[in-house]
């Protein structure tokens, strides 16, 4: 799932923005956008700034925790 990709790439690499995500996926810009925009409403990044990037939330574990 490339949902649960990006979020391991994420918190991994500790970097967070559509262009990112759409790089180290080799996914669509559109991908990206609705992967990212996902990760924002669920809490695992925050809005992005000027430069497109976001602050993660979540820590490395944490994510998987919350799911169960």
């Amino acid at each position: 799932d490339p949902y649960e990709q990006a979020v391991a790439v994420v918190l991994r690499d500790k970097k967070a923005s559509t262009s990112y995500i759409q790089r180290r996926l080799q996914i669509g810009y559109n991908r990206a956008a609705s992967i990212m925009e996902r990760m924002e409403n669920e809490g695992i990044v925050g809005p992005a700034n000027h430069a497109g990037k976001r602050e993660i939330l979540v820590e490395a574990g944490r994510a998987r925790e919350d799911e169960d």
